[in-house]
């Protein structure tokens, strides 16, 4: 904002100090050509400085002042993590616009027939344009390839010229593309859209400079005239966290599991949850960000990871568990009779498997997913500290991720809520959120209780070299380190003992829990029978986490679940980061 109005004042300072001059030539002139001459200045300074005022520099030939006032928008970077070295991901690729000056063509028929083929625009189009006698500036065609704009300048076609352009290059495709997102238009000016291009447009943009100066009457610069102008300020460049190698192995097996289960898309998230710098998140399908005028779907833009809500089935009952031992509620050892229904209100609530499971422990609770022991804890806590657990554990807020856009959630306070409301909510249904907030909730158990910011970006290299380096940003203790450590010990006897076994990694203890939820039919009350949403959050090695995974599918066929679509997958992605992360086994394996 400093700087936007820094500029502002520069401009407004510019157009008093050449009104002054205005005044002063004109002085001897009548005080109607005066009035005149200042309403067309002011005509002028509206159209060409405040809206697009290079262009008055391109139209008139003057290269320098219009690469002057256009800044180079920021380079994106990720690191090799052994090597230490950073490698471009986002450059400015060079291009070229295609211009004509129509009232110096001298046959614009033929010079219509010269282009089209080489430019791709209609030989009847090219010569409408070109059929302007009295214009000035016409533009015909943007980011030319640089070897076609050499077939124009070889035809030397009087009036025809070409001005370089920077267009936004992705240098491995689809590799990353619901991170970095991708410059598109936004009206006639082209803006970051979608990703980290568009929660940071500002900085990566740069600021355009400004020219002020002298035209004759027809708009071209007076030679020797006054000119004040301010050239543009270039856009900070950015180091990102993402881990290049486990984004790779992660998209790769991302992929092959959509595709091997026949879900209709996934999702997988891999945070550090010491200081949250994201290591990997993938999305499927993805799309390629240098050709994102060619997807038909726009909602394969879309990041799943933060924009989709979802209701998280089981994997949510570590938080209501870890809420409820935190208020002193429940111990891991505390003992529920599981019958296998529960009447509540008018409604009965099952197991997913409709079984009872007798007297079991709150471990076993977690261990067996028990819909009916979690009901029990939820209706200990009550509706009004349930809130208060998921305001704390960040659910009812963004999470702050640097991705543009996040969404919101939409969870009604407490006294709108019915007695099936907090039943339901403890294991995960009835409550919306999307996938970034269930990661970053789950980090606060991996990490003593604290909750972090996620993000995405290490550090801001600005446009005169020095560096800003993002630190960790803690936001509030969920809930108390003893408790995050008594949870995640649950966590490991459910990968040990329990429904979480396919996660199991040998030599690694990993605390984790699956999730298989019901979807929300459209349009109508309940769930739709023909759909689920199948998952499974974790981190590991507990001894000290270094990573936080959601392995997430929307709709994979069969009759499937969280444990055998989910968890099998978050233990190749965890097999994957042991080994290129050089984390040594904990525990002896056997053979």
């Amino acid at each position: 904002m400093e700087r936007k109005r820094y500029s502002y004042q520069k401009r407004k300072k510019a157009e008093t100090k050449l009104g002054k001059k205005s005044d002063l030539r004109l002085q001897s002139l009548m005080v109607v050509t005066v009035l005149v001459v200042i309403v067309v200045f002011f005509k002028l300074f509206d159209i060409q400085i405040l809206k697009n005022q290079y262009y008055s520099a391109l139209a008139s030939d003057q290269h320098q002042i219009y690469e002057d006032l256009v800044p180079h928008r920021g380079t994106v970077y990720i690191e090799d993590r052994f090597s230490k070295t950073i490698n471009p991901l986002v450059v400015n690729k060079k291009m070229y616009l295609i211009y004509a000056v129509p009232k110096q063509i001298e046959d614009p028929l033929e010079a219509a027939r010269d282009l089209s083929s080489i430019l791709e625009v209609p030989e009847s189009e090219l010569y409408e344009r070109l059929s302007k006698e009295d214009d000035a500036y016409e533009p015909l065609k943007k980011e030319v390839p640089e070897d076609r704009r050499n077939e124009i300048v070889e035809k030397n076609i009087k009036g025809i010229h070409s001005q370089p352009q920077e267009v936004r290059y992705y240098t491995e495709n689809e590799f990353a593309s619901h991170i970095l997102g991708f410059v598109g238009f936004d009206g006639e000016e082209k803006k970051g859209r979608y990703g980290i291009e568009g929660f940071y447009e500002d900085q990566l943009s740069g600021e355009r400079g400004f020219l002020a100066a002298e035209k004759d009457a027809l708009g071209r610069f007076v030679v020797g005239g006054e000119k004040l102008y301010s050239e543009a300020q270039d856009g900070d460049s950015m180091v990102l966290t993402i881990d290049r190698v486990m984004q790779y192995k992660v998209e790769k097996i991302l992929k092959e599991a959509v595709e091997e289960f026949g879900a209709e898309k996934g999702s997988i998230i891999l945070m550090n949850p010491q200081n949250g710098e994201m290591i990997a998140l993938a999305n499927y399908p993805s799309f390629n960000p240098n050709e994102y005028s060619k997807v038909e779907d726009v909602d394969v833009f879309t990041n799943s990871a933060i924009y989709d809500l979802y209701e998280p089935g089981s994997a949510f009952k570590p938080i209501i568990m870890a809420s409820a031992i935190n208020l002193g509620l429940v111990s891991p050892h505390t003992v529920f009779d599981d019958s296998g229904s529960l009447k509540v209100d008018k409604f009965t609530i099952h197991n997913s498997d409709f079984a009872a499971n007798g007297k079991i422990t709150m471990t076993q609770v977690l261990e067996k997913s028990s819909n009916i022991g979690m009901a029990y804890v939820g209706e200990m806590l009550g509706e009004e500290r349930i809130h208060q657990y998921l305001e704390r554990f960040g659910f009812l807020d963004f999470t702050g991720i640097d991705l543009d856009s996040e969404a919101t959630t939409d969870v009604p306070p407490p006294r709108k809520w019915s007695t099936v409301d907090y039943a339901t909510i403890s294991f995960g249904q009835g409550i919306a959120i999307t996938p970034m907030r269930l990661v970053n909730a789950t980090a606060a158990l991996a990490n003593g209780g604290n909750m972090v910011k996620p993000h995405l970006v290490k550090k801001l290299i600005h446009a005169d070299g020095s560096e800003e380096v993002i630190d960790t940003s803690f936001q509030r203790q969920a809930v108390s380190s003893s408790t995050a450590d008594t949870v995640t010990a649950m966590l490991v006897s459910v990968v040990e003992n329990g429904l979480g076994a396919p996660a199991k990694v040998p030599g690694y203890k990993i605390a984790g829990k699956t999730g298989t939820a019901q979807v929300a039919a459209k349009g109508k009350k309940g769930y739709d029978p023909d759909q689920k949403i199948t998952s499974f959050i974790g981190y590991g090695p507990v001894e000290d986490p270094q990573f936080v995974m959601l392995v997430k599918f929307n709709n994979p066929g069969g009759d499937v679940w969280g444990a055998n679509t989910a968890a099998p997958v978050f233990k190749r992605v965890a097999e994957e980061f042991f080994t290129y992360y050089q984390i040594p086994p904990t525990e002896s394996v056997s053979k």
